[in-house]
């Protein structure tokens, strides 16, 4: 074990401040653990962290019964003081227990800026509970680097103004709108949805990967009839079968791009028919196609002959 002390004097050289910590691991990068008493602790002066009194009086209890913290604060070193990041009410709570005098903390050495520590204080904050919104974003507005922002987590309501100002100094500007959607595909289905991006590319070679905000709301909703339409759950599941029914559309059209084309939804007004109905039409295609009339690449041919069978013996 280390110990080390250094004294700090205030800016009307009036009052001299002693810090002390005595570090006791060494976890490299910058980080230690250390004892350090309470004296040398300060905590922010505005911290989003909420905690109810009846909350902080268990906290208090279940430190003083075990005689120890269960999980270390973590601090900074910074000009000659020891601020506590994350953990004012673990800390709080140590010291009324009456039964410390100093506690164990995660200390981090290297100097950090108060954007760094508004960051981190944030994303500390973020792992569980509950935080004072207006406040948090006070402690966001201290946040003045892109990289402290990501590290921060914080969402667009809260970082919204921060992000606005290190907006100005970005070019080109582009004002959107934006949503977060995460989906997960398995290893094939990656694959599946490769190919279909590749063949639609290969259509449209200039096709630029943007949608107006109102199809967001036309896609979610198909999504989700489709999900129940196939009593698919899982919406990674769903949106690859959604693409494996579009490859299968292109497969059976054998669509080159040099005809045009029209969708039979535009012709019938929907892709769906009875279960009843589509053994009826099953069965009278296998009969065509094996005496000859229509083929695997050509099914559609079926439709035409009978509705013009049909128109000619009106």
């Amino acid at each position: 074990m280390e110990e080390r002390k250094s004294e700090v004097q205030s800016t009307d050289n009036t009052e001299v401040s002693t810090v002390e910590y005595t570090k006791v691991v060494d976890l490299d990068h910058g980080l230690i653990i250390a004892k350090v008493p309470f004296s040398s602790l300060r905590e922010q002066d505005i911290n989003a962290r909420i905690m109810k009194a009846e909350m902080q009086k268990q906290l208090t209890d279940n430190i003083r019964k075990r005689g120890q913290l269960e999980s270390l604060p973590f601090c900074a070193l910074t000009g000659g003081k020891i601020e506590i990041v994350s953990g004012h009410h673990r800390i709080r709570s140590a010291k009324d227990s009456g039964v410390l005098k100093e506690i164990y903390v995660l200390l981090d050495v290297t100097g950090l800026t108060r954007s760094q520590i508004a960051a981190k204080q944030i994303a500390h904050n973020a792992i569980s509970g509950f935080d004072d919104q207006s406040t948090l974003k006070e402690i966001a507005k201290l946040i003045t680097e892109v990289d402290d922002m990501i590290e921060s987590y914080a969402g667009k309501d809260i970082i919204a103004e921060p992000f606005a100002e290190i907006e100005k100094l970005l070019a080109p500007k582009v004002e959107y709108d934006w949503k977060n959607i995460v989906f997960m595909f398995l290893p094939h289905q990656v694959k599946d949805l490769d190919k279909l991006i590749k063949f639609l590319h290969s259509q449209s070679p200039d096709l630029i990967g943007y949608a107006d905000e109102e199809q967001h709301k036309d896609f979610i909703d198909a999504l989700a009839k489709y999900q129940e339409f196939a009593n698919v759950k899982n919406t990674g599941a769903a949106i690859h079968s959604m693409i494996k029914a579009t490859e299968q559309l292109f497969d059976g059209l054998h669509y080159d791009g040099s005809n045009e084309w029209v969708q039979l939804t535009s012709v019938f007004g929907s892709s769906a028919i009875p279960k009843d109905a589509a053994e009826v039409i099953s069965a009278a295609l296998k009969k065509m196609e094996e005496s000859g009339d229509i083929s695997k690449q050509n099914k559609w041919r079926a439709i035409k002959l009978w509705a013009a069978d049909y128109l000619g013996g009106v």
